[in-house]
């Protein structure tokens, strides 16, 4: 049988049986004037060739509709009559077909195979649904198409349009932009029936998704590619469907990978789509479980996202475009990776323990405390102790497989984001440079170097997560070794890699090598303090690993000899790396002293050689500032070195260095106002007895003040000075024994007589100077300077009746009587208003004498009175509460304080009272819940959070009263929805299922976060005032306080001039409540500064009664503390104020 000929739409005639629907003719149309033409074009007809030219005139109506033409008015009322003339009757029980005719025709040409009219028909329907989209009124209309296309015959058509071959992303995309004009219809209102049709209306999603342009050039935004609207259509599924539909999604494996696929290729406003909806409706959605988010954003997605920096295809600014569009496409990126890397509460983040690895017990470990049952191994009785030297397990292994695929030393954000990780998941730091075998640290001056040094330094720069990435307190044994260590020196830094920067020609390669061994140092300092804030005892395990850290990073780090061979190298126009080297050096012997010690550094003369160079600067320049820095290095080295010759003049020197630090100290103010060298010159005054010791203040600080007073010095004045000093170190026991003889008639009663030896040896050196024949206005000034030094003597507490000795002395030895005048010191007691500038912490903050404290309002308070005005009764339970409560309603349970004192018994001394109450609590929480009470939900919430937090606290002991009282105080909040502190409480019952013992609720949010509502702010802290005294009940509650640092808030707040007395009076209404535990007053004086605190409020308030209460408050501390303590710690001056 002969094959039948076919003829295409050319009329060329083929051997083989050709399909005419291949064939794309150009169509026809006409140009419609009323609604009853457009309808009897549109009406169904057999010759498809009609049916097309009829969607064809629709198309062009519709598209002037949308281009906003001239005609725009009339096509628009063409519209809306024709939608009106064509809406189908209401029927009973017969579901309603919106536009039959041109259903009819797309079904017809799905079975003529006719492709044009296949793609014809989704083109109309698409564009009327857009329109119908921002006209409000036309809403009944799209939504009545729409569930016409969610009727059986139309979904198949869309399946089959959907399923067409990977080429006719003609008949593809228009069906795919139907679509999403239908699911973004009304705001989503048939996103789901659609979404629960999938099985037609997202056929071959996944493949269409990987449908990419792949013409010459950009993809043109007019016409998109197959995957730019199969994306378009997922992201607006994302954006509406409910989380239950999102999750079914996200779950499709094929899905999720197309959509990353080619995300790179993909032009920048798909990608703005792509990465804005993942932000908002995956990322930041709460309500979307993490264990779905990690589906979408798993280490190849985030890998994909990533790809995106050095994304090239930008698209040109346009004026007037939003904010986030402006960010580009690499911006984009970073901030959602950022966000999902790094946020715990909406990312992918998992929470973990820090330096500890996943896996382990760190409180399953407890010393054997009996020593007669076997040997104490310490740490190496742990078993996983030194496990994690090649491996450490990690809880974000999600996060550890994608940051492996960083490039930071290429890339500043990549940097920056690897950094955020690495700071929120400090878990990671180790793992990641164990597996990162290919990177190296070897010096070469390249950007790829460079790159991995920032990346380092950063590292290094990373601070230590609180209690090691513990949540609540210190873990009974300390983290990995190795861990530590990888995490204050990474594992690229080895020795050799060290030793070869350091001796490197290139500056700039020492340089980092300097300040990264800075920055590990300082580390190391800061992980030791936090193992000796640990350590409960000399064994501990806390003490051995401090001790295994320290001997670790001995084996990481250059020697000594090495770090000073680099500094000696240094020219002095490095001025930056001789900064550098110098404070390595000092850090070396501050933190590590008994490495540093292993070799001989002679100070000496570099010390004196940069002194020089400051002697020899004019005026202040940068220069100045880092030659100054340097020498406050050098300065405290020196401090440390035993080989330093503080008070020995080399030749070409006209001072020693002692004398020419204090001299640069007090002339060259505005470069060496340090406190190192402050520090450095009392401690050498100490060491060689210039000074005594002892005192709070330091006794350099008199001549220090004087000196700064008499402004430039004649040099002779300084090298008798140096002299006098010099002789004073190298003979103190002489000085010592003209001091006895000069004090001999002092009352011996009155305890500590503070002398100077170095007053002593200026006054006997005195008659020698004059001698040498100095110049009258040399004397002159020597003698207002020791004016000015015995009077600021006087003001730091030296004994009078010594340095009224000293004034005869001096004004004797200087051999002029109307000079001698001037140094004599008056009679009358010299007071801070004498001129002398001493330093702040020095002598303006001396203690305050009796003489001033009787100045004080004579207003007394006795202590019954005060006890009226600040005593608070302590909260107690109801008779019979383990009973009562059973026979009550819910809402008397609630309304009339039987809940609350049911739970103020789980702070009972029995622990059967305790167990009891804490059964019945839960008895009650279910009761309360299974009522109509309004707030029943809360109400539960908060009796089960307070049950699970007990449970194991009551076994040992009474439940901690800040727990006890805040569930009190909450109730009464819960049952009233306009309280200004329900939105506060609300929030934190729903922070977390458990509440910590060592933590106040409350306490940050209401003191740092501003009110809930505007105008409250006072009612709040009124609140937290009076929760804070119910909740000061024993010695362990004022611990709490003090490890909270509760006073040092509660003292700020009076500092406010808008604060009321009533609030003031609080704050007293607390610390009174302090001087009624044991121990609380030695607490609150000695740890809390409560007495300078009390007297800094006494002296400023305006009202006589006010002043009266705070000076009760004082004597009401002095009265309940250890007094022998008190006046030991105090030295009296307590003693003296009451």
């Amino acid at each position: 049988m002969a094959k039948r000929k076919s003829f295409g739409g050319d009329g060329l005639q083929s051997g083989k049986k050709q399909k005419t629907n291949h064939v794309h003719e150009a169509p026809t149309s006409e140009e419609v004037h009323t609604a009853r033409q457009l309808q009897h074009l549109l009406t169904f007809e057999q010759d498809l060739r009609k049916g097309r030219h009829g969607l064809q005139s629709f198309k062009i109506v519709l598209d002037s509709i949308i281009n906003d033409d001239e005609k725009k008015p009339a096509h628009l009322e063409i519209l809306l009559e024709f939608l009106e003339s064509s809406r189908p009757r209401e029927v009973e029980d017969e579901v309603p077909i919106y536009l039959p005719d041109i259903m009819e025709t797309w079904s017809m040409a799905s079975q003529m195979n006719n492709e044009n009219v296949m793609s014809a028909v989704p083109v109309v329907l698409a564009l009327l649904l857009r329109i119908i989209s921002a006209n409000v009124d036309l809403a009944s209309y799209g939504l009545g198409i729409c569930r016409t296309l969610l009727q059986k015959r139309q979904q198949e058509l869309i399946a089959k349009n959907l399923s067409a071959d990977k080429g006719k992303d003609f008949i593809i995309s228009p069906t795919l932009r139907l679509l999403r004009e239908a699911i973004c219809l009304d705001g989503g209102a048939l996103a789901a029936p659609i979404f629960r049709a999938r099985a037609n209306t997202f056929r071959s999603l996944a493949r269409n998704m990987g449908l990419r342009y792949i013409g010459e050039g950009k993809e043109d935004p007019k016409r998109p590619s197959v995957r730019t609207n199969a994306t378009r259509l997922l992201l607006s599924c994302l954006k509406l469907l409910h989380n239950e539909a999102k999750r079914d999604i996200l779950l499709q494996k094929d899905i999720v990978a197309a959509l990353m696929r080619h995300l790179r290729d993909d032009p920048p406003s798909l990608i703005y789509e792509i990465l804005d909806v993942l932000k908002t409706s995956v990322v930041q959605d709460k309500k979307l479980p993490k264990d779905v988010k990690i589906k979408i954003l798993n280490a190849h997605s985030l890998t994909r996202i990533a790809s995106l920096y050095g994304y090239s295809k930008e698209l040109p600014a346009i004026e007037g475009e939003s904010e986030d569009r402006k960010l580009s496409v690499e911006d984009a990126a970073h901030e959602i990776l950022l966000v999902t890397c790094t946020d715990a509460t909406v990312g992918i983040r998992r929470s973990e323990q820090g330096y500890y690895p996943e896996g382990i017990s760190a409180d399953a470990f407890a010393l054997d405390t009996d020593g007669s049952s076997h040997l104490d191994f310490g740490l190496d009785s742990i078993p996983w102790m030194t496990k994690f030297e090649k491996e450490v397990p990690v809880r974000n292994m999600l996060l550890a497989e994608f940051i492996e695929s960083l490039r930071p030393w290429s890339s500043i954000k990549q940097s920056e984001l690897l950094l955020a990780i690495f700071e929120a998941s400090p878990e990671l730091v180790a793992r990641y440079f164990l597996q990162k075998k290919s990177f190296t640290f070897e010096p070469k001056l390249s950007a790829t170097w460079m790159g991995y040094a920032a990346l380092l330094y950063n590292v290094i720069e990373l601070p230590v997560p609180p209690f090691f990435g513990r949540a609540n307190g210190y873990a009974m044994a300390p983290p990995p070794t190795s861990v530590v260590l990888d995490n204050i020196i990474p594992p690229p830094m080895t020795l050799k890699a060290l030793t070869r920067c350091l001796t490197s020609k290139s500056k700039l390669i020492s340089f980092y090598a300097i300040r990264m061994l800075v920055l590990a140092l300082k580390k190391l300092d800061r992980v030791l303090d936090m193992h000796r804030e640990a350590s409960s005892s000399p064994n501990s395990p806390w003490e051995e690993s401090a001790r295994r850290i320290v001997d670790g990073f001995y084996q990481r780090i250059p020697d000594m000899k090495d770090i000073i061979g680099c500094y000696r190298t240094l020219t002095d126009a490095d001025l930056l790396q001789r900064e550098a080297a110098s404070q390595l050096i000092l850090l070396y012997y501050e933190v590590i002293p008994q490495f540093a010690l292993k070799a001989k550094f002679d100070v000496s003369p570099i010390l004196l050689a940069t002194i020089q160079k400051i002697e020899a600067a004019e005026g202040v320049s940068e220069n100045l500032v880092m030659i100054a820095l340097e020498l406050e290095h050098l300065c405290a080295v020196a401090k440390y070195s035993p080989s330093m010759r503080w008070f020995s003049r080399t030749p070409g020197t006209p001072t020693s260095p002692f004398t020419t630090l204090l001299r640069l100290f007090t002339e060259k103010t505005t470069a060496l106002s340090g406190e190192t060298l402050s520090q450095v010159l009392s401690h050498v005054a100490n060491e060689y007895q210039l000074v005594e010791g002892g005192s709070r203040l330091s006794g350099l600080d008199p001549l220090i003040a004087a000196l700064r007073k008499a402004g430039q010095t004649d040099p002779a004045i300084w090298s008798f000075l140096d002299n006098c000093a010099e002789r004073c170190s190298r003979t103190p026991t002489k000085y010592l024994e003209m001091m006895e003889q000069q004090t001999q008639n002092v009352d011996k009663g009155q305890g500590f007589i503070r002398t100077c030896p170095l007053l002593a040896s200026i006054a006997e050196q005195l008659p020698f100077f004059v001698s040498s024949s100095p110049g009258q206005s040399s004397l002159k000034q020597l003698a207002s300077l020791l004016r000015d030094y015995l009077r600021c003597s006087l003001e730091a507490g030296v004994d009078s009746m010594f340095l009224e000795n000293m004034s005869n002395l001096l004004s004797n030895g200087i051999g002029d009587a109307k000079l001698g005048g001037k140094i004599k010191l008056s009679k009358r007691k010299s007071t801070s208003k004498s001129g002398a500038d001493v330093p702040a912490e020095g002598l303006n903050s001396l203690p305050q004498t009796g003489e001033e404290a009787s100045d004080i309002s004579t207003s007394q308070l006795s202590p019954q009175e005060l006890e009226d005005k600040l005593a608070v009764p302590i909260l107690s339970s109801k008779d019979n509460s383990l009973l009562r409560w059973a026979s009550k309603l819910p809402e008397e349970l609630v309304e009339e304080d039987y809940a609350a004192s049911l739970i103020l018994l789980l702070s009972s001394e029995h622990v059967s009272i305790r167990q009891e109450a804490l059964t019945n609590v839960v008895k009650m929480a279910t009761k309360i819940k299974e009522s109509t009470y309004e707030e029943k939900e809360q109400i539960w919430l908060l009796l089960m959070e307070l049950a699970e937090s007990a449970k194991e606290i009551i076994i040992d002991g009474p439940l901690p009263s800040i727990l006890v009282v805040f569930a009190c105080r909450a109730i009464d909040i819960l049952k009233n929805p306009l309280h200004c502190l329900y939105t506060k409480v609300n929030l934190f019952l729903t922070s977390g299922p458990v509440w910590q013992p060592d933590r106040i609720p409350l306490l940050q949010a209401i003191l740092q976060e501003g009110p809930t509502v505007d105008g409250t702010y006072y009612t709040e802290i009124s609140w937290l005032l009076g929760f804070l005294v119910d909740s000061l009940r024993t010695p362990q509650d004022v611990a709490l306080f003090h490890q909270r640092k509760v006073f040092e808030r509660l003292f700020a707040l009076p500092t406010n001039p808008y604060m009321g007395p009533n609030l003031r009076t609080q704050v007293l209404r607390i610390l009174y409540r302090a001087t009624c535990i044991a121990g609380g007053s030695d607490t609150a004086i000695t740890r809390f500064g409560a007495v300078s605190w009390l007297v800094s409020q006494r002296d400023t308030s305006l009202d006589k009664m006010e002043s009266a209460l705070y000076q009760a408050m004082i004597k009401r501390l002095w009265d309940t503390c250890d007094q022998s303590r008190i006046t030991t710690w105090s030295k009296g001056s307590i003693e003296r104020l009451v």
